[in-house]
């Protein structure tokens, strides 16, 4: 698929963190009681920078009786495909609880100008954090996270599908997440907007009301000693990555919940990520299915 309008002239020194664009859209998924019978939502996302599409994403989430998985894919696209081609694939399962989510294992790969990179995350039942990464922290100019704030985080997928999961329980957007991605220690900050009316677009498959939460990130530990300019930001440091607005609403009669609308802002103009697709299958699996990983087309 090659588009027509142009792109920008130079492209972002770094990749743009698909941890918070489609990690939130896969798990808000879960914004329901994991029913008796496994259900599994496949979500098609495309993401567009100044009125581009340069970005394709799908999620894939399984829940069952206390357990879930979510597993994210996404690649560069089109003709900025070719001249940036960039592809990543992610996965986290676990338990859903009293106490909420409980992750056991994260894993992300994916590939960056010609380079590997990895990450696995082992979670104990202390709280404690294993991590493996590749490339190192010290080949890339940033200090490790200390053991005492990875402990009792989550990877990003899990942590967002927890907040999700206590807002269903009534406890709406608002809350704040430690999260670990197994290079930087981060906080997302989630604030309750209200309802409000996302409009019909020839880009998504959604338009009606939809509740509104604000994700602001708040940086920790982990980052670059010397960073570089980042995606997502027009100049100043890594504090003022602008926030990201994320809108949920149903898409299938009384069905649950589900990430229909992102936008934030970037170097290059507007972020905006459409739904543009939609499927749900169950399953009679008692525990979650690992999607196979895939490239999306």
């Amino acid at each position: 698929m090659t588009h027509r309008t142009a792109l920008p002239a130079k492209l972002p020194a770094k990749r743009p963190s698909v941890a918070l664009i489609v990690g939130l859209f896969a798990a808000v998924a879960g914004l329901f009681s994991p029913p008796a019978l496994a259900q599994r939502w496949q979500l098609d996302y495309r993401v567009h920078v100044g009125g581009v599409a340069v970005l394709d994403a799908r999620a894939e989430l399984t829940l069952t009786q206390g357990r879930y998985s979510v597993q994210v894919n996404a690649a560069t696209d089109g003709f900025l495909g070719r001249l940036f081609p960039w592809e990543t694939q992610s996965l986290s399962v676990g338990t859903v609880g009293p106490d909420g989510v409980v992750p056991i294992r994260h894993t992300q790969s994916g590939v960056l100008r010609g380079s590997p990179r990895t990450v696995t995350l082992d979670y104990g039942p202390d709280g404690r954090v294993r991590t493996q990464v590749s490339p190192p922290p010290e080949e890339e100019d940033r200090d490790p996270v200390s053991e005492n704030l990875t402990r009792q985080s989550r990877d990003p997928l899990s942590g967002v599908l927890e907040m999700l999961l206590a807002g269903f329980h009534g406890e709406g957007c608002q809350r704040t997440v430690p999260i670990y991605d197994g290079r930087r220690r981060y906080d997302m900050i989630f604030t309750d907007r209200g309802m409000t009316t996302v409009g019909a677009s020839r880009h998504s498959v959604f338009s009606g009301a939809a509740r509104q939460c604000r994700v602001s990130h708040k940086p920790i530990a982990g980052y670059e000693r010397t960073p570089r300019q980042p995606f997502w930001q027009r100049g100043g440091g890594r504090e003022e990555r602008p926030p990201v607005d994320l809108w949920i609403a149903p898409v299938e009669g009384a069905g649950p919940p589900l990430p229909v609308r992102l936008e934030t802002d970037s170097g290059f103009g507007g972020v905006v990520v459409h739904l543009i697709a939609a499927r749900k299958t169950d399953q009679t699996a008692e525990r979650p299915a690992e999607p196979a990983p895939g490239r999306i087309r």
